[in-house]
Parts: structure tokens; sequence; C-alpha cells
């Protein structure tokens, strides 16, 4: 894994109901049309029955949301009950319900994840999958297309939902790391006119404001979806951010099965008094455990000119054409780009006492260009008894990076973490030129036909062939490094329906990942490192009933392993094998009370590696997670909920050589909302409380490398609807 600071660095559900409507309400519902999100009429798939909760019933009766329907890739758009894959997505109901404006919060009710970041650094967006860090170049996708995540936190106010698609998923999306994929999904035009606009603060004094507006024009031949949002403030570990972001959606409906559809997404975001994260070197550090976890309201910054800046842009337009009734063909292009530029500290620390040395890393300039081209056709049709569902499909992708000619990486004095931080200020040049650095080109090919032999049995079968292509050059633009391989992935599963919105399953997969850049602190840094290969099998069940549902999962993955080695060189060598079980659920209880349980237990050995950590458990894993909500929709006062989440991390080694351990945590999280109308209008007040006994902890980026947790964070957001 590249670690961050390099110059390249390295469904979650509220409470579910089942709210009794007004007349009136359930018209509205009953009456929004198939292509209210933008879908052709006859081509939209029936969504599955829904429960819905007090957030998803005012989504469907402000915007016309269709259910979630899953978006995989080469596997075709499908219900996640049809699926053999674990799959957990957040609706924007539910992002705006939790007021989530950070991928670490998005999905921290999940327990198969572990964030990797602060929002508030250049790790915000590093996640962990069953114990995979995410794939920064292939890992995180736009309406299926691939974006460069490093360094990024998008808009979530401009989204739909958010998909996770967990384990490996080469044959859906090509080079892909094994935890999974996350797919954010634009909001899109909505059948009537809409307005809404929400302002929020959180602590220490942020606040932030987002409009929402939607509808069609010229006949309801062209519809169109604006999203624009601010944010400024100091955060509570002293740091100030602003955030600019604007998206607008288009589509065009040029024939009666033909529609035309664009998106374009661009943010500016800037950080002043950045800190990064805590690393040690624990082939010297004295002691098998860290220091006593300090408070997040402490600023650890010493460097005055600290700051991060991110630019965002993000384009994509497409034809979805339904050919017949069981034929549809869609073709798309994306293009994304992102410039940074930090100079932030990293603290290096020596001692159980807190003491450590800061290092002032900088990157003048580098950026990003992503491109990708695709096109699917998607059918179905029998041949005798026995019915297949199809797609095939092409797509080619490209990317360059490019990073500055010259940074800064030097240590500007000591510190000791639990005394008054004494500043450090440092002269730096911070202008440089920028050089290609890598380049990548994949063209793939893909078939997949899920065989249905009767209601109850299917088999999926899969397979695609990826042409990849891998360059890494100097600052003189001389190739340094060249990678080639022409991979064939395949996937296989075996789905069983014993009775109505029931699936039991078995499915393996295979899949190939980047390498990844090493960081600035091994001995081979900048080095683009070779592909990884990823095996998973997976068996799994999950059932939807009108009051609970429930799935789970047992899996094992085997990955090629990458670590530092005792001569502090970052390498591929040898195995890890992960082995998991999760478990998530939700039941409605009388009175208006509802549970949601997320479980996973977890472990991972290496194999086969370098004798210093052969046999070593895995880092950054905890064994154990639990995320356990209970929500009450509080009958005596309507439109009034109260939501409490409980979430336990348990310990986990903090290096590949298991010297120290990170320890483990609990959080409490308090949620409330009210709806209500003012003359004609809905209105929504919010308030969260999160950590409520403003626990210290220790948080975790990779092997040897940690950051301070949050400390008690309130929300607040007023929202109106035209």
């Amino acid at each position: 894994m590249a670690i961050a600071h390099a110059q390249d660095t390295a469904q979650a559900t509220t409470g579910k109901t089942r709210p009794e409507l007004r007349k009136s309400d359930r018209k509205k519902a009953a009456t929004v049309p198939a292509s209210a999100s933008g879908t052709l009429r006859h081509g939209t798939p029936a969504p599955a029955k829904a429960r819905t909760t007090p957030a998803r019933r005012e989504e469907l009766e402000v915007h016309g949301n269709a259910t979630p329907v899953f978006s995989g890739g080469a596997l075709g758009n499908k219900r996640p009950l049809d699926t053999p894959f674990s799959i957990r997505t957040v609706t924007s109901a539910e992002i705006q319900e939790r007021q989530v404006k950070s991928l670490s919060r998005l999905l921290s009710q999940d327990a198969s994840v572990v964030t990797n970041g602060d929002t508030y650094s250049f790790n915000a967006y590093s996640v962990t999958v069953r114990g995979v860090p995410l794939d920064d170049y292939n890992g995180y996708k736009i309406n299926g297309s691939p974006f460069y995540m490093t360094t990024v936190e998008l808009p979530l106010e401009s989204f739909e939902n958010v998909q996770l698609l967990k384990g490996a998923s080469g044959y859906m999306y090509g080079f892909n790391a094994p935890g999974g994929i996350i797919n954010y999904q634009t909001k899109k035009p909505t059948e009537q006119r809409t307005f809404s606009v929400d302002a929020g603060y959180s602590s220490a004094a942020i606040a932030s404001e987002h409009i929402d507006t939607g509808g069609r024009l010229f006949n309801k031949v062209f519809g169109y979806r604006l999203n624009l949002t601010h944010e400024k403030g100091e955060t509570y570990n002293g740091s100030h951010v602003e955030r600019y972001s604007g998206s607008l959606g288009v589509d065009a409906r040029i024939a009666k099965n033909l529609l035309w559809t664009a998106d374009a997404i661009y943010q500016d975001r800037k950080i002043r008094g950045l800190v990064q994260d805590f690393f040690i070197d624990p082939t010297t550090y004295p002691s098998n455990s860290l220091p006593a976890a300090i408070s997040g309201n402490k600023d650890l910054n010493s460097y005055p000119g600290s700051m991060f800046t991110s630019h965002v842009l993000f384009l994509t337009t497409g034809l979805k054409w339904d050919i017949s009734r069981n034929w549809k063909f869609h073709v798309d292009y994306s293009h994304s780009q992102d410039w940074r530029s930090y100079q932030s500290e990293w603290m290096s620390l020596n001692n159980r006492q807190g003491d450590y040395d800061s290092y002032l890393s900088t990157d003048p300039r580098s950026w990003s260009d992503y491109n990708q081209a695709q096109g699917i056709l998607e059918g179905s049709f029998h041949t005798g008894f026995v019915k297949h569902d199809v797609s095939l499909g092409a797509t080619w992708q490209g990317l360059t990076k490019y990073l500055p000619t010259s940074s800064e990486y030097v240590n500007i004095g000591s510190q000791n973490m639990f005394a008054p931080i004494i500043p450090r200020p440092w002269a730096i040049n911070n202008e440089s030129s920028v050089y290609r650095n890598y380049r990548s080109d994949q063209v793939g090919l893909f078939l997949s036909d899920t065989v249905t032999f009767t209601p109850q049995w299917s088999l999926l079968a899969g397979v695609r062939y990826t042409n990849f292509q891998q360059n890494s050059y100097s600052a003189a633009d001389v190739r340094t490094a060249a990678y080639k391989v022409n991979p064939v992935t395949p996937t296989v599963a075996l789905l069983y329906h014993p009775v109505h919105n029931m699936t039991v399953y078995a499915s393996y997969v295979q899949a190939l990942e980047n390498g990844g850049t090493v960081g600035d602190t091994y001995k081979n840094a900048r080095q683009t490192l070779a592909p990884i290969r990823s095996d998973q099998v997976e068996v799994g069940a999950k059932i939807t009933r009108s009051t609970w549902d429930l799935t789970g999962a047992l899996y094992r993955i085997t990955r090629g392993a990458q670590y530092a080695n005792a001569e502090n060189y970052y390498v591929s060598n040898g195995t890890q094998v992960y082995q998991g079980f999760e478990l998530n659920g939700h039941v409605d209880l009388p009175l208006g009370f509802v549970v949601t349980d997320s479980l996973g237990i977890e472990s991972s050995k290496y194999k086969k590696t370098d004798p210093s950590i052969q046999g070593n458990t895995a880092e950054a894993i905890p064994t154990f997670q639990n995320m356990f909500t209970l929500t009450n929709n509080i009958q005596a006062v309507p439109g009034l909920s109260a939501s409490a989440e409980v979430h336990y991390t348990g310990r986990m080694w903090g290096d590949a050589m298991n010297v120290y351990h990170i320890p483990g945590y609990t959080l409490l999280n308090l949620r409330a909302s009210y709806r209500t109308h003012i003359g004609k209008h809905r209105v929504t007040f919010r308030a969260e409380l999160d950590n409520v006994a403003n626990t210290h902890y220790w948080g975790v980026l990779a092997s040897d490398y940690f950051y301070v947790g949050a400390p008690r964070t309130v929300y607040l957001n007023a929202r109106f609807d035209l």
C-alpha cells in the first residue's frame, strides 16, 4: 500500500420502520412514474419491495427516488438480493438523516469497514474493507466510472446513494483490490420540480449551506438536477476548512427508448493548519504499546504554513438505448482530474511518554488524469426451459499521474503530545514543476451469464479478459519500470432461493490490483510495485421480510502481501490470508422501536513472507467489531424520532512485526430528528452528538501509522422543502 505522506499517497441503515402514510402521501408515492430517476419507462427494473424509513419516505415524496438497484459494472443492474456478494447501500436520505459529510462516517455502521483517516486530513478517503485497503486507482467509482481517489473527500451532497460491494470484483470492474468497490451514484433529474435548502453547523464552528433542485423542461424532454454546497469554519482540532462544490446532472429523452445523460461535479477544498498521522519504527520503538490517547480536540499543528488544497473535476456522458423489452445497450465516457498541494506535518513517535519528532512534508503540485470509455449490452433469452440473463461489453481506461520534480521532507523539531505545542516556523520552497510519474492503460472484454434452471436455482458465470500495461517514469521522462499482463479473471456463483425474497449463495472470484507507489520513508521510495493477485471464496445468505431482514457471509481471501521488510524496503512478497464472518440485520419492534446490528469477526495471517513476519497476524485489522443501533419513532409526537448507536472496535496489531497493539474502544452516538410543516412546506430539524463520552482513542491508517480519534462532536441541521 502507498503510505499517504508519499508524494503520491499512498447501507448504513438508520432505524428502519414502516410508518403509516396519510392517504395523500400514499397516493403521491404511488403515482411517481418509473422514469423519475431518469430511467426509461419500459426498461426500468421492478424494484424490490422496500421498507420505508421516515428519511426514506421524505425522499420518495420530495424527489421521487426509486429503490436502489445494485450497479455491478460488467454484471449489469440487479437487485442486491439477486447477487452472490455482500452489498451495502447508503441512500441520500440516510446521508441527510445522519448529517454525513465524510467517507469515514458514511460507512461507519458496517462492521466489515475500518476508516483509516480523519476527514480534515488528506487520508479522509482511505477505507479498509474486510481487512484490505481499497485500491486508490480502481477501488472508487462514480456512476461505475473510475476515479483516482487519493487525498479526495467527495461531496456527498451530490449523490443519490453510495454502494459498497465487498470482496474481490475483478470480473465486474477489472483491476481492483479484493476489499471491494465503493460506487457513488449521482443524483438524477426529478420528474416534478423540486427545491430544498438546508443549513448545518458542526463543532467547533463549521457552518454549511446546501441547495438541491431538479425538474424537467420543454414538455419534460429535458431534465436537470443541480446541487450547490458551501462549508467553512474551524474544525475541532484547530484546523480551518473551506469547501465549495457543485454538481449538475442532465438528461434528454431523445426518443421513447433512447436517453442521453450527462453529469458534472466540481469541488474546491482547502484546509489550513493541517496535521497528518503519527508513525513509529517498530525496530527502535522501546515499547509494545502506544502512549495513552489524547483528546481529538488538541491542536497538534506546529508549522504555521500547514495546509492542504484539492480540486476535483468529474465529467461523464452516455446513451441508454432500450432496444426491445428484453435487450438494452448503454455506452458512456468519463473524464476526471484532481489537483492537490500540501504542506503538512508527520509525527515520528519515540516513546510511550509522548515524545516525537515532527517532519514537514511538502507537495508543491501534483495531479492525475483518468479517462474511461465503455459499452455494455444486457439482455435475456431462453434455451428450452432455461433462462439466460447475459451481459457483455468492452471497456478502456487510461490513468496518468504527475508528481513534483522537487519536494521537502525535513525534521523541524521535537515535541511532546501531552505538552503545549511549540511553534516551528520553517522556510521552504513550495514551487516546482511536475513530471509524468506513472501511466497505465487497460482494455477489458467481459461476458457473464446468469442461468436460471428453476425458480429456486441459478448459476452465474462470468469472465473478463484484460490487457494491462503500466509504466513508471523519472523526472527526465525516462521510463524506469514497465509491466504488462493479460489476465483472465473468472467469477462463478451458485444461487438458491428456497423461499420468496431469500437467497443462499456460494461464489468464487479472482482479481488483480495495482501494486501502488512506495512512500517516502522507505529506501525504495516512489517505486511502483507490480500488480497483486487475489482470490476469494464466499458463502452467504440474504433474507428480506416486511418487518426484518438478515444477511450473513463467510469469506476467505488469499492475496499477495505487501509490507516493510527488516531492511526498510516496502515490498510485495508472499501472501496474506484473510478469513472472516459478517452478519447484518434489522427488526421492527412494537411501539415504533427498531433495532439494527452489524457484526464482524476477522483474522489474517502472513504466509510465505519475510522471516521477520512469517506467521504473524496482519496489522490494522480488529478481530471483532459491532455496531448496534436502537431507533424509536416516538408515537406520542408525530414526526419525532431518536436513535442511539454503540460502536465497538476491538484491539488490533499496529504493525506487521506484531510489536505493539492499538487498543480497542467503544463510542456512543445519539441522534434525533423532527419533521413538521410550515404552511405547505416540509421542514426538518436534525441534531446528532457523536462520541458522547468524549472517549480518547487511536485510529489506524496502516502498518506503523495511526491518528488521533475524533472527539465529542455536535451536528445540527435544518432543511426546508419548497
